[in-house]
């Protein structure tokens, strides 16, 4: 009886407590070896999705810096052009910005500069283009395009109203010294951004102007640099 008694306890404490008996209730935890295998393996994974991702970004990088240089110089350049196209050879000029402006004309060979003062017979710079009786330009005044520290082309139009300036004639570098000093102040549209040097150069042949944008954008890790040149003619 006292046997029995003993099993009976011994049996009722196993019921109780059920989870005791299963096997494998005492689980091992992960050894030094393990663990150091399992993050190598998962550090070459993610090497290998970063080697698969990362010239992916890049070249959508590449491709919008691309887009961004060709977007910055696509208007400048119809602006320029067409007012090229419609001015004087001798109503160009080169102008600083900084301090007093100091103008002179282009030179034969692509220069760099901060301004460009071109003679424009639209009305305020963009309007109806003006004729004289005798079918010649009528000038209304200076448009005028340059570059800020910060890479940004900026055009305004300067009717000349505070010089000795006569509508109908020709800039000299007086009145585009003036025209520049008055941008200064003003202020203008801007036309373009990533800019990184404008130049313009008159090679001696008759009426012919060249022109060149450099302009340079960077996206993340890339960038891209472009440069646009035009040979125009001028009206007179």
């Amino acid at each position: 009886m006292h046997l029995d008694r003993s099993k009976s306890k011994a049996m009722s404490r196993s019921e109780r407590s059920p989870g005791l008996s299963r096997p494998g209730f005492f689980q091992r935890g992960l050894t030094i070896v393990e663990l150091l295998s399992v993050t190598t393996t998962m550090g070459l994974v993610l090497s290998a999705i970063a080697l698969i991702i990362g010239p992916t970004l890049d070249a959508q990088n590449r491709t919008q810096a691309k887009v961004d240089t060709v977007q910055a110089a696509a208007m400048a350049l119809y602006r320029v052009e067409r007012d090229v196209r419609n001015t004087d050879a001798g109503s160009i000029w080169t102008c600083t910005t900084s301090g007093t402006p100091v103008c002179v004309a282009p030179s034969t060979a692509l220069t760099a500069t901060s301004a460009i003062v071109i003679a424009t017979a639209y009305t305020n710079g963009t309007g109806q283009f003006q004729l004289t009786a005798s079918g010649t330009p009528n000038w209304q005044g200076a448009s005028v395009y340059w570059v800020d520290a910060d890479g940004n082309l900026t055009y305004t139009f300067d009717p000349l109203t505070s010089a000795s300036y006569v509508q109908g004639t020709p800039l000299r570098a007086s009145d585009a010294q003036t025209a520049v000093s008055d941008a200064m102040a003003n202020g203008g549209k801007q036309l373009a951004r990533w800019i990184q040097q404008m130049s313009i150069a008159e090679p001696g042949y008759v009426h012919q102007v060249s022109f060149q944008l450099q302009t340079r954008s960077t996206v993340g890790a890339a960038s891209n640099e472009t440069t646009y040149q035009t040979d125009l003619e001028t009206r007179n």
